[in-house]
């Protein structure tokens, strides 16, 4: 991907946008239908993690067509090509997620590009070592070889929880029961709820159990994906930049959002609130107005995608916030905690950088310049909302990095009002 700049003059945000669909949810619904086939996913996010995980269903043998953003898919299964790799492009979703799914006696290869493929991948590795099953890393593809069977699966929940659900989508139509232990603290636990979500949009159950660490998840087996018609939510990781640009700048009106989403980033209007904005629902839409921050602290185990926005609304409040638990942070898409702490004191922000932490000291104000993407959509879209309430004009590389999760981001941020110049090639 050619890497173009976008240099943005300074304006505060405000607007009405309607929410793209969630990527987290697009990706698992997307498994669901092509596992049960004859169904349909409705408002499928196109971006390009979603579209590598359509493809990588493809080389499975996963027969599906999309038609704008509706995924259909057959019953029918066709012959799969034993010997293409399945490129998972930059996801990590699609690898973890697909693995298990691979795991049907044929040897099989994954590519991946960018940070991909260097990403933790032990969990895997262990499990399947344990089982006999071939598991072979190397610097640009994964194979693997045997047949996923039944029975109790031990695995860290400190590492991803996409190595959860992956198995939550391969166990329930084994012939037998499975259960999976999670042998540590649990992170990012909403993501497994979402995964046990779509699989029961689909007829398929499994459910939190006990066990002596209080965590633990039970897969009856000899199930089948049932053919269904489902939409995809509005997505609040997303939702969490226009929260926060409408915080900082003129307000911002959501919709597209599901009021009771079991998204763990809905956590985002608690946080503002806590910060000091005023965040609240008026009907169907999420209304977040201009309000003065203050520092706090806030555990991000749980929520690690809002991680790089919450360090520019840190930066813009007033008083010390600590982001805690953000160890995982560092095996993203890129080093994130290092990425914000570097880019942030480079906008004149009073940052430090922790093993695990971030504290930034807000009320200094921002100064333009030139930052860094680091290849990372997120950090790209965050540094947008920053670069609104700069001094000065803020250019910032790899611009075009956010097609990975939100392909319609700079549309947006002109129709809340940013102005900007981008490379003609990458509009």
């Amino acid at each position: 991907m050619k890497n173009v700049s976008v240099t943005i003059t300074p304006r505060p945000l405000s607007g009405e946008i309607k929410i793209m669909p969630s990527k987290s949810m697009s990706h698992r619904l997307a498994i669901c239908a092509a596992l049960a086939g004859d169904s349909q996913v409705r408002s499928l996010g196109l971006s390009e993690d979603i579209m590598a995980t359509c493809r990588a269903l493809r080389g499975l043998g996963c027969e599906m067509e999309l038609n704008g953003d509706i995924l259909a898919t057959r019953s029918k299964k066709g012959v799969p090509d034993d010997t293409a790799p399945l490129d998972c492009g930059e996801s990590g979703s699609t690898l973890r997620f697909l693995i298990p799914l691979a795991l049907d006696g044929r040897r099989r290869r994954f590519t991946g590009q960018g940070r991909l493929l260097s990403r933790p991948q032990e969990e895997y590795a262990r499990l399947f070592a344990e089982r006999g099953i071939e598991f072979i890393q190397k610097e640009d593809y994964i194979e693997l070889c045997g047949r996923l069977r039944p029975g109790l699966f031990k695995i860290r929940g400190d590492v991803s929880s996409q190595f959860i659900s992956g198995l939550l989508f391969a166990l329930p139509t084994l012939g037998g029961d499975s259960r999976i232990e999670i042998t540590t603290r649990l992170e990012s636990r909403s993501y497994i709820d979402l995964t046990l979500a779509a699989l029961a949009e689909f007829g398929v159950m499994a459910e939190w159990g006990e066990d002596e660490r209080g965590c633990a998840l039970n897969i009856p087996g000899n199930q089948r994906f049932s053919p269904a018609a489902v939409s995809v939510e509005g997505d609040f990781s997303h939702a969490a930049f226009w929260l926060a640009a409408g915080t900082l700048g003129g307000g911002a009106a959501l919709s597209g959002l599901k009021k009771e989403s079991k998204q763990g980033d809905a956590k985002i209007a608690e946080l503002l609130r806590r910060m000091g904005a005023t965040v609240e629902w008026s009907g169907d839409k999420l209304h977040a107005v201009p309000s003065k921050l203050r520092g706090t602290e806030i555990d991000v185990s749980q929520t690690p995608d809002l991680f790089p926005i919450l360090a520019v609304l840190a930066a813009c409040a007033e008083g010390e916030t600590r982001l805690i638990n953000a160890a995982r942070l560092r095996i993203k898409e890129s080093d994130r905690l290092a990425a914000m702490a570097a880019e942030l004191s480079a906008l004149g922000a009073e940052v430090k950088e922790g093993t695990d932490s971030l504290t930034v000291a807000g009320g200094g104000g921002l100064r333009g310049g030139a930052a860094s993407a680091h290849n990372d959509h997120r950090i790209a879209m965050s540094l947008a909302v920053a670069a609104s309430a700069c001094g000065g004009e803020l250019t910032i590389d790899d611009a075009n990095c956010v097609k990975k999760s939100a392909p319609g981001f700079w549309n947006e941020y002109r129709a809340m009002g940013g102005s900007f110049v981008m490379d003609k090639e990458a509009q």
